[in-house]
């Protein structure tokens, strides 16, 4: 495969699985308890099966609005993948509003029909049987009216009602969410091979994509055992765990999938990897580019496949292949890097925005 020109100013910075320089040994050992280290530098050329599908989907309802994606809620391109740290602030106030709405809508009939009854026992000669029937009538009446008006006045609240409450504060607000998203904003970035991960309150961790080492972990729940991928720096022993490639999966070959997807788009001497998210700009990316001409690849596969009959053919076989690849036989590049150099050494060649170790 043909690698992009570049100065030795450049090649320091981005990241080459067959160029790998060698690396300070870590002050501690590599093997975690109950984590699965994982190869670095060697590709299997598998897309996470499950992943796929959600991504296909979000991929097709967004080109309905966005054609040309170049909206900055997409977040994945050629250049880099963004994400956020699952902060809770902005989450919660989102999800907060429409759980009172719902609350207030489903219960406040109810609590108006006690207190009729309260009133008319004690103002009215109506028998307490009448009452009880009539209470739990009304009670039931209110619930299915309920039931029935949610999901519209739910909707109209989250989108026309809460439009024009915060219209006098649009700027404002926009400014705030602005903030705070580039606040919790972290990234592979594929042109300079650093992964910065935010780490809230505008601070941030910052460093070469190869001082990462990736673990699939184990997370033990009530209904099974399921898997995820975790990043830990290998010098300073920073564990990341809420990256956009660390999600719960209940199979392992997905998660290992996951790890081939994220190191093949970070080594700039591959293609892009074939994924939907990705799609729409892999003519921006000379290597992958070429690769696409060689290969005749429909610039459009993601965008216009029909995924039901995917499902049932071609994807059933990109199952199987995920399922029954030799994973455990994959060999690391990085390893026998380590302990060639001293942290004083490796310290200058280290890009001037990393975080220092």
């Amino acid at each position: 495969m043909k690698e992009l020109n570049s100065t030795p100013e450049v090649f320091d910075r981005e990241f080459r699985a067959t160029r790998i320089r060698p690396l300070p040994k870590s002050s501690k050992e590599r093997t975690r308890l109950g984590e699965e280290l994982q190869p670095i530098g060697s590709y299997a050329g598998i897309i996470p099966y499950h992943g796929t599908i959600g991504d296909v989907e979000v991929l097709q309802d967004h080109e309905k609005t966005d054609p040309e994606f170049k909206s900055k809620d997409w977040w994945w391109d050629h250049q880099r993948i963004r994400f956020l740290n699952e902060k809770l602030g902005l989450k919660f106030l989102v999800l907060l509003l429409p759980v009172i709405w719902v609350l207030t809508l489903w219960f406040s009939g109810i609590a108006l029909v006690g207190w009729g009854i309260v009133e008319a026992n004690s103002k009215l000669n109506i028998a307490s049987e009448v009452l009880v029937v009539a209470g739990g009538f009304l009670s039931l009446s209110w619930f299915a009216f309920a039931i029935w008006v949610t999901p519209v006045t739910t909707n109209w609240l989250m989108s026309t009602g809460m439009g024009f409450i915060l219209k006098p504060f649009e700027k404002s607000i926009n400014k705030k969410l602005d903030d705070t998203l580039e606040d919790g904003c972290s990234e592979f970035n594929r042109v300079t091979g650093q992964v910065r991960m935010a780490l809230g309150r505008k601070r941030y961790f910052e460093a070469p994509f190869v001082e990462f080492d990736a673990y699939v972990d184990r997370v033990i729940q009530q209904s099974g055992v399921f898997y995820r991928l975790i990043f830990v720096h290998r010098y300073t022993q920073k564990s990341f765990h809420k990256t956009a490639f660390s999600t719960i999966e209940s199979s392992k070959p997905e998660v290992l999938a996951l790890w081939d997807v994220l190191q093949t788009y970070m080594d700039v001497t591959q293609p892009l990897p074939d994924v939907p998210r990705l799609e729409p700009f892999r003519h921006l990316d000379p290597v992958t580019a070429e690769h696409d001409e060689q290969t005749g690849r429909n610039p459009r596969f993601w965008r216009d496949l029909d995924l039901e009959a995917w499902k049932q053919g071609e994807g059933a076989q990109w199952l199987k292949r995920q399922m029954e690849y030799p994973w455990s036989k994959r060999k690391c590049k990085l390893t026998p890097q380590l302990g060639k150099i001293s942290m004083d050494e490796y310290r200058k060649l280290r890009p001037t925005s990393a975080s220092p170790i």
